[in-house]
């Protein structure tokens, strides 16, 4: 299948949508060196190829961009920085410094700016290392590096968006830009650079979490689909104990609960049925009423529900008892997210105990190799489905 066919040439430079789960209705824009071009009916209008100083606002579906010669209207705008990076600052999210490409444009359906990131592979791997780990262990990070960067190119394939490969979220891998000052994330990229894990010569779906709880999940069970050999359940014998988020506890009235099924499903619940995976995951949870009538969830589903009302931190993963007495619900969990692939805190707990980044990645990706980029002399390389 040629849409399982990755061509290596593509895969030097990353596409990233920006601040998407939040999109700001406004950034300023500064930079030591590079080209700023405003675009209105298609007509560029280059700016200074040194520094750069504006403010882009979003205003009644017009983009308005002042600087020091004055305000324009523009359909878009996009910068090409030379060696240094473009330093975006908005009330959402701060300051944040981005190397390669930006292009920013009105997202009228949400009010927002949509800003593009076209970076090159490298560099977006060094930032996601940072913004996904803050630890320093080198082979934890480098573990991370291998990892992400697999994941990147699979997206590059796999991305159901056409104008861009990968979000800056937890929905793909976190990425906040350069992260200055913290040279060892840089450092995970460039002595793992280009490698890639596969198997049987083929990319994987290269997937991660915070914390699996003492044992991944196999990712049929969490998502369905069809079975992954080199995502199968992993006994981490405790290495990601170290994790805050290794045991949870989460509580919840029951009146609260039933109020929230009712107001939703308008459905009334007397009874439930919880089944688990082999990992100890909860797959179904089965809600039912005084007439029998059920109510059905598989684990995730019912996980996202109560995080909705509840907040993200309340049922942490699907890896949790669930207990009540007469006017309580207790959650009593471990682990933070899918816990499918590599464990975080696990990775830095079995780098703890002296194991190098190979050894971890070849324990929670079974069966699978690190190879370079650079071996693949046909110049692409298949995907595992």
């Amino acid at each position: 299948d040629a849409d399982d066919l990755l061509d290596l040439s593509k895969a030097k430079t990353i596409r990233v949508s920006l601040y998407g789960l939040n999109r700001p209705d406004s950034v300023r824009i500064t930079g030591s060196s590079g080209t700023l071009i405003l675009y209105l009916e298609s007509r560029p209008d280059t700016l200074s190829a040194e520094s750069y100083d504006g403010f882009l606002k979003l205003d009644d579906n017009r983009l308005t961009f002042t600087n020091s010669a004055g305000i324009r209207t523009v359909d878009s705008l996009a910068v090409y920085s030379d060696s240094s990076s473009t330093r975006l600052i908005t009330d959402e999210y701060g300051y944040r410094h981005y190397s390669g490409s930006l292009h920013f444009e009105a997202d009228r359906q949400s009010s927002g700016l949509t800003i593009i990131n076209a970076v090159d592979l490298e560099t977006y791997v060094a930032s996601v290392v940072g913004s996904e780990m803050d630890f320093e262990n080198p082979e934890a990070l480098k573990a991370q590096a291998v990892v992400s960067r697999t994941y990147a190119l699979w997206s590059i394939q796999k991305s159901p968006y056409k104008e861009f490969d990968l979000r800056d979220h937890e929905s793909n891998q976190v990425y906040f830009g350069n992260i200055k000052d913290k040279p060892w994330y840089l450092a995970a990229a460039e002595e793992t650079k280009g490698e890639i894990l596969t198997w049987s010569n083929q990319l994987i779906l290269a997937v991660f979490s915070s914390t699996c709880g003492g044992r991944t999940a196999d990712n049929k069970d969490v998502w369905g689909g069809s079975d992954h050999p080199y995502l199968a359940v992993q006994n981490d014998a405790g290495a990601c104990s170290i994790s805050p988020h290794y045991r949870w506890t989460y509580t919840m009235p029951l009146h609260e609960f039933r109020e929230l099924i009712t107001d939703t499903y308008g459905f009334s619940v007397n009874d439930k049925v919880i089944e688990k995976d082999l990992s100890g995951r909860v797959q179904k949870v089965m809600l039912a009423d005084s007439r029998a009538d059920t109510l059905f969830f598989t684990g995730n589903e019912f996980r996202l529900f109560i995080n909705r009302f509840a907040g993200p931190m309340a049922l942490r993963s699907t890896k949790y008892d669930w207990t009540d007495d007469p006017d309580t619900l207790v959650f009593e969990g471990s682990g933070l997210g899918h816990g499918v692939g590599l464990c975080q805190w696990g990775t830095l707990g079995f780098a703890r105990a002296g194991w190098n980044y190979k050894d971890i990645l070849t324990f929670y990706f079974s069966g699978t190799k690190i190879v370079s980029l650079d071996s693949f002399e046909s110049n692409t390389i298949r995907l595992y489905n």
